[in-house]
């Protein structure tokens, strides 16, 4: 655990930190879980990649998954009963982050169709449960769907697990369990949208998209306009200051005046965002000096603050910063950049809301890092120091490569919502979604080859699970505004092939999607 305790000596104003780990190296207590599993036609090689154990509460643990004849071990550290969550394959469209029940360690193995089969049935009853209490009414088809899977299961369950009838009965209960969710989810969000315009009937819902560097065409302008009513500016801090101590804005004066001039809100961030396509070259100079790198942070901060203080209805101070990689920083630096950025913009600008936010919010990138805090404990510490932070971003760029979050369907997304909105905020969401498997020059990150993906990846898929998932986020009582996580294809982007406009700047059919949302949920 990392606590903030605020000090003062003479006019600085500085933070010291504890770090206190749970288990020293060497003492780890470590569990596994063994699994039959079947071929690659449900279970592909690169899952194991996204293997993941959780533990109470769904907490992440650090783990280790291996192949080996047909049977599948998964090292933890802890002897806790816990629960195994991997990509399975449905059929070559779909392809979902399946969890079992919370499983015992043992030596000897299970079967793991059959659990999953278990554990996804499981959670539909406890779905179908929540919307009994909240008295929602469900269709008979979603019913019809929970009772054929539970007929499945039994068989599967009742029958020798080794053998083809079980596992094919398994899958069979898996099919009818998914087809449910995908029924229930839109009951549930209009359910969800109806319980948000009946408490606030005048909400104020932030939809909008990030423009980065770019001005948008008159052509975009006129789509733009007629969908968003915010805009998130995102300064490249390598673009604002190429040289150290020289600082050029008029490029953000002029996304300013189109915002302005579109009736549009404007969001201005994230500032901190140390990611390798924001940090200028020459910083990586200072890279093993951490009290140069907070200075200058500061100083650019401390210049962006000055110039727009004015101009601006939102800060986002920080962006990514508990998972940030240009930079190989501790998580004690990463909190304490995180604490001064709030801190400088709260000293300048006291009015304006000031928002920070969280990559894979879900901790994806704890099963195979030795970090210590998970994503949500990252923002418990921030808003327990107090600093004035108004709400808090979940970074959910969805996508099947490195730094992405694998897509869940809209109640596993529920369930983040839920747990993150017990923080008390008012909650931002920043989203991408693929559209093309093709090499993306503009983009930072690549994904595997086509015979490697674990899902398709098209203009369908981006436009199908945005119409999923929108809704869901849309309709959360707890989130307040959503933003399309970068504009278009033919600019510099981290994600591969998530624009809303392609490499020609035209229009995807996404953008028709999102239309239909807005025009449904959010008026």
């Amino acid at each position: 655990m990392i606590t903030i305790r605020k000090s003062r000596a003479g006019k600085q104003h500085y933070y010291r930190y504890s770090v206190f780990k749970k288990l020293e190296k060497g003492t780890q207590q470590v569990g596994a879980l063994l699994f039959h599993v079947p071929g690659p036609e449900h279970l592909p090689a690169r899952s194991l990649e996204y293997a993941q154990i959780l533990g109470y509460g769904r907490m992440q643990t650090r783990c280790s998954a291996r192949l080996n004849d047909g049977l599948l071990k998964v090292e933890f550290e802890s002897t806790d009963s816990s629960k195994l969550q991997i990509p399975w394959r449905i059929d070559q469209e779909r392809t979902y982050l399946l969890t079992t029940c919370s499983l015992p360690s043992s030596e000897r193995p299970y079967y793991l169709t059959l659990e999953i089969a278990r554990g996804t049935l499981s959670r539909l009853k406890n779905v179908l449960e929540t919307c009994r209490a909240s008295k929602i009414e469900v269709s008979d088809d979603v019913l019809q769907e929970h009772a054929e899977s539970i007929q499945h299961f039994t068989i599967a369950a009742t029958t020798d697990h080794a053998s083809p009838e079980s596992s094919e009965s398994a899958c069979k209960s898996l099919d009818a369990a998914v087809r449910a969710f995908t029924h229930l989810a839109v009951i549930y969000q209009d359910a969800s949208l109806k319980f948000v315009k009946k408490q606030a009937p005048k909400r104020i819902f932030l939809f909008g998209c990030q423009l980065r560097d770019q001005v948008p065409s008159a052509d975009a302008s006129n789509t733009l306009k007629q969908l968003y009513n915010t805009a998130m500016i995102a300064p490249v801090w390598k673009n604002c200051e190429a040289e150290t101590g020289h600082y050029q804005f008029d490029h953000i004066e002029q996304q300013i005046q189109w915002c302005r001039s579109n009736a549009m809100r404007v969001i201005f961030g994230p500032i901190a965002n140390l990611d390798t396509l924001n940090v200028p070259d020459w910083f990586y100079l200072w890279e093993q000096d951490f009290t140069n790198i907070l200075s200058f942070l500061q100083k650019y901060t401390e210049a962006i603050v000055n110039r727009f203080a004015n101009h601006i209805d939102l800060w986002y101070c920080a962006s990514g910063i508990n998972t940030a990689n240009a930079l190989a920083l501790t998580e004690q630096q990463q909190l304490h950049i995180l604490v001064a950025s709030i801190e400088l913009l709260r000293s300048y600008d006291r009015k304006s809301p000031v928002l920070v936010s969280f990559d894979q919010p879900w901790g994806d990138y704890l099963r195979n890092t030795t970090r210590d805090l998970s994503p949500i404990h990252f923002a418990e510490e921030i808003i327990r120091a107090n600093l004035g932070v108004s709400g808090i971003g979940l970074e959910l760029n969805f996508s099947d490569c490195d730094g992405a979050t694998f897509p869940r369907d809209p109640f596993e997304i529920t369930e983040l919502l839920d747990q993150w909105g017990s923080l008390g905020l008012p909650l931002f969401i920043t989203l991408t979604v693929p559209s093309s498997k093709r090499n993306d020059p503009h983009a930072e990150i690549q994904l595997p080859a086509e015979e490697d993906l674990l899902f398709t990846v098209n203009r369908r898929f981006q436009r199908t699970f945005t119409e999923q998932i929108v809704p869901t986020l849309a309709s959360h009582p707890l989130v307040q505004g959503l933003f399309w996580n970068h504009l278009t294809d033919a600019a510099d982007h981290q994600f591969p092939n998530g624009g809303l406009f392609d490499r020609s700047d035209k229009p995807k059919s996404t953008l028709r999607s999102l239309a239909e949302i807005r025009s449904r949920y959010l008026t």
